[in-house]
């Protein structure tokens, strides 16, 4: 979506560009022209007026102006269109996204960019798209690591009329991971060697099932103490944006309410519910990994290879889990797991853990019940196959 900008006098008598804030609870009806936007035309950014007063016609006219400059206007043009003018401007188009997102997207395009021999979109081949994956597969990645690159690649290329893409049966084959919810045994244990900042910490992501940012961004006045339940908000702020762009409300159990009423009268003016030097907590992941080698529960089988500062330098170490924090199998999203999968086995309903767990799709939802811990099923084990 290309931005929009007006002109206005600053306090010095000169006129400049000045960005028009827009989305979701920003009111824009009252703001007048004049309009313009700044897209990117063949790897330069150029100014373009909108003959529009208000700030609607505005916007319908720049939406009109991006189709425009996104669909070739005949097969010779387009086959005269460089790769890297066309990343720039399809980044251009997605900087509303997240920052993480963003990242993401332009770690894929430019990879693709400087590894690839095509310099213009008409290169773009399936040979050009196998080769490309030969590359990230010889490079290590994982499968789902190799499609979720090649996706954004066809994303850019299918709004540029781009069809190309590489047969499924020759993918790599990517392991929909299993929902594994921690054991009643591995939570006994990470909360007994748990600090008291700990507990209220990793008990939050049990009683929620929020992923890692929606706790990050966990402020007070998201709490209603009343009904007992966190409201997820987006923080723009802050550059916090929800995942589908819907807040929801989750419910919260009433141990975990009585451990949050004892830290906020500790913390009565933090604006954070895990608030450190005035900003979000982070680091949840890694804190947690800490835990579990504290607990015991590591599985010891558990190599990698990370980077350590060392003397001003940034050497690659291996390191195993069983005599560091680094065990792969302890992850913030298994306590996601266990939520949801606690919530059915409590009875409540699939179409209201959707709800909590924040899915567009009842699929996805389904991906996030494990099976319950056998140990917890070995009465009605017994009883159904007894010889």
């Amino acid at each position: 979506m290309l931005t929009l900008y007006r002109r206005v006098k600053s306090d010095n008598g000169k006129w400049t560009d000045q960005k028009v804030n827009e989305g979701r609870g920003i009111k824009t009806g009252d703001i007048k022209g004049p309009f313009l936007v700044r897209p990117w035309v063949n790897g330069v950014q150029k100014r373009k007026p909108l003959e529009s007063e208000t700030f609607a016609a505005a916007r319908l006219a720049a939406d009109r102006l991006e189709k425009e400059l996104a669909a070739p206007t005949d097969r010779v043009d387009a086959d005269r269109v460089r790769l890297d003018t066309t990343i720039e401007a399809y980044l251009e188009q997605k900087k509303h996204k997240s920052p993480k997102t963003l990242q993401q997207y332009r770690l894929a395009l430019c990879e693709f960019r400087d590894a690839t021999k095509a310099a213009y979109l008409h290169e773009i081949t399936v040979d050009v798209l196998r080769a490309h994956k030969d590359y990230l597969v010889s490079q290590g990645f994982a499968g789902k690591t190799v499609d979720t690159r090649l996706g954004i690649l066809y994303f850019m290329f299918k709004k540029c009329g781009v069809t190309a893409r590489i047969p499924t049966d020759e993918m790599p084959s990517v392991e929909t991971e299993a929902a594994v919810p921690y054991s009643q045994g591995e939570l006994d244990a990470m909360f007994r060697v748990m600090t008291p900042e700990e507990k209220v910490r990793y008990a939050f992501f049990l009683g929620s099932a929020c992923r890692d940012r929606e706790v990050k961004f966990a402020a007070w006045a998201d709490i209603n103490f009343d009904k007992a339940t966190y409201t997820i908000r987006a923080k723009p702020d802050l550059g916090f944006t929800i995942k589908n762009h819907e807040s929801r409300t989750v419910p919260l159990p009433d141990s975990l309410m009585k451990l949050l009423k004892g830290r906020r009268k500790k913390h009565p003016a933090d604006r954070w519910v895990f608030e450190e030097n005035g900003a979000p907590g982070n680091h949840f992941l890694r804190k947690l990994k800490q835990i579990a080698k504290r607990a015991g529960i590591n599985c010891g089988q558990c190599r990698a290879t990370i980077s350590k500062w060392r003397r001003g330098r940034k050497h690659m170490i291996n390191v195993s889990c069983a005599t560091g924090p680094h065990c792969e199998h302890i992850l913030l999203h298994r306590f996601r797991k266990t939520c949801a999968t606690r919530w059915i086995e409590a009875g409540i309903s699939v179409r209201s853990v959707q709800h909590f767990l924040g899915h567009k799709s009842l699929e996805t939802t389904q991906l996030y019940l494990g099976v319950t811990d056998t140990a917890d099923l070995r009465a009605k084990i017994n009883a159904a196959v007894a010889v």
